[in-house]
């Protein structure tokens, strides 16, 4: 600690911890990529930039996605990286951070939207796609996508509840057409799913019958 405090009053080292790689500049141009240690530099002429080199964490602020049967998605995810190349990590682009996330937000948007309801249950598949996607900033900005997945992918409560009456008005029909199969009046199957009471009629002339008959259903 009061190694890095002198170094910093006095201009004339820089230190490099663990876990970090430093680019030196001299007279503000790239020079060479130098890993742990201490660097001695001449003041006002050379200088060091120190970036973390290990694995990285970025955690993306949640997303709200539609789909592309309209439905819409809450949308967590998490990406892992390493700086491979620090003098692309650091000239080619202005914030290797602020870069990375709108990059990973873009292309989990393209990926999210394009599915269905069905489709995105296929996580893997997913986050194999927004790997590939991602295959050009790691050649450009000198990194490595080392992980990356969903924290949470879940539809919004509207859509859940969208969801749940769709499969509520499915369960019905089905229901309707076994009845009707198995001779039900159609008034009758209605009244059934629908927990009613009614009159129910036979079929048979009118002069056949002795009098009305009731289903309570």
């Amino acid at each position: 600690m009061a190694l890095d405090l002198f170094g910093a009053l006095t201009g004339l080292f820089t230190i490099v911890n663990d876990g970090q790689h430093a680019l030196r500049f001299t007279l503000g141009r790239a020079r060479a990529v130098v890993g742990p240690g201490i660097h001695f530099k001449v003041p006002l002429i050379q200088t060091f930039r120190v970036e973390e080199t290990k694995h990285t964490t970025l955690d993306l602020n949640p997303q709200v996605i539609q789909l592309r049967d309209n439905l819409v998605y809450e949308v967590d995810c998490k990406l892992v990286y390493q700086i491979v190349n620090l003098r692309k990590a650091l000239i080619e682009v202005d914030d290797l951070v602020s870069g990375l996330q709108n990059r990973v937000v873009i292309a989990v948007q393209e990926v999210v939207s394009s599915q269905d309801r069905h489709s995105v249950t296929h996580v893997d598949v997913m986050c194999a796609t927004v790997r590939e996607k991602l295959r050009d900033v790691e050649d450009q900005w000198g990194v490595r996508v080392l992980q990356f997945g969903f924290s949470n992918l879940s539809p919004s409560p509207t859509s859940l509840e969208i969801t749940q009456l769709e499969m509520l008005a499915l369960e019905k029909e089905s229901l309707f057409r076994r009845l009707r199969g198995e001779g039900l009046s159609e008034e009758a199957a209605v009244a059934l799913i629908s927990g009613a009471v009614v009159s129910v009629h036979p079929d048979s002339p009118p002069e056949a019958l002795t009098g009305p008959s009731e289903y309570t259903l």
